[in-house]
């Protein structure tokens, strides 16, 4: 069984030409993506699509796929990470599969590898693992062996080069199958983790420069896109402030909450992500997202 990853679910590639196939943790695509994307992806698999296992909730995806057995969906605010959806009864249901179509960060790459394993996780807490590292701040507990898989992982994904990023994805995945992570694969994973914490130096200063547009919602605003480990970084640290913290680089709105009693996908004009994080494009600097945003803080109190 081979993994082929995905960075962007918005963008994917060619659907793999042969074998059967699972598609782990992947959403489907936001907007009018979903129609030139997710759709396209689904009828060149045709009957070739296994299972695809997800946690990204889309009202539109969703209902139209849902009474398909082929399809686990299950909701963020229910299922934190992907993982714990990946059970040896689920990859039992999916039959025989050739080729693994994962989500390229950690909650996507555990899924894969304990998919390859049977339903089995790589380690005890893995599970629990992949819900910290893909919902901050709703109580869950990280490992110092998943910290550094995330966070070399991450760096990864923004600094390296194509091919370099796909290998270093390759070998882990091996390794984790495998049941250990050789000496030398450790050392390269907790210097990348290291420049990942350097990289994120500025975080607190731009955190601090963000201010409060609507009751609830604080946002920062940028010109220019920001490496997405510093975007990630930067909205965990406005969600332990507020409510909702959004950040918007250009046209670019992305918006996330620690609170379990808010459902960003109420707001319509972010039409990608899930109940907890959630992006999309405004012409208005995202001011009437940050309203209608204010708007469901204030509900929830």
């Amino acid at each position: 069984m081979r993994v082929e990853f995905v960075e962007q679910p918005g963008n994917l590639p060619p659907p793999p030409s042969e074998g059967r196939v699972a598609v782990v943790d992947v959403a489907f695509a936001g907007g009018e993506n979903f129609e030139t994307s997710t759709v396209p992806f689904l009828e060149a698999l045709g009957d070739r699509l296994a299972i695809w296992i997800d946690h990204h909730e889309h009202p539109v995806g969703w209902a139209r796929y849902r009474d398909d057995p082929r399809f686990v969906l299950v909701p963020n605010r229910v299922a934190h990470a992907c993982p714990e959806l990946v059970t040896p009864e689920v990859v039992r249901r999916a039959g025989p599969v050739d080729v693994i179509v994962a989500h390229a960060d950690l909650d996507g790459l555990l899924s894969a590898v304990k998919f390859i394993r049977g339903g089995t996780a790589p380690w005890p807490e893995a599970d629990e693992d992949a819900r910290a590292a893909d919902s901050p701040g709703r109580g869950h507990a990280v490992s110092e062996r998943a910290r550094v898989l995330s966070e070399a992982l991450d760096h990864a994904a923004s600094e390296l080069r194509t091919a370099q990023r796909e290998g270093l994805r390759q070998e882990i995945v091996a390794a984790l199958v495998a049941g250990a992570i050789p000496s030398g694969l450790q050392t390269r994973l907790e210097v990348l983790a290291r420049e990942y914490e350097e990289a994120l130096a500025p975080v607190d200063a731009l955190a601090a420069a963000a201010r409060e547009e609507s009751s609830g919602v604080l946002v920062a605003r940028f010109d220019k896109a920001l490496a997405r480990p510093v975007k990630k970084a930067l909205l965990s640290r406005l969600e332990e402030r507020a409510a909702i913290g959004v950040v918007v680089e250009g046209r670019a709105v992305t918006a996330a909450t620690f609170r379990d009693d808010i459902d960003l996908a109420a707001c319509d004009d972010l039409a990608a992500g899930r109940s907890d994080y959630r992006f999309g494009q405004a012409d208005d600097g995202g001011r009437k997202i940050v309203a209608r945003l204010g708007e469901l803080a204030r509900a929830a109190g």
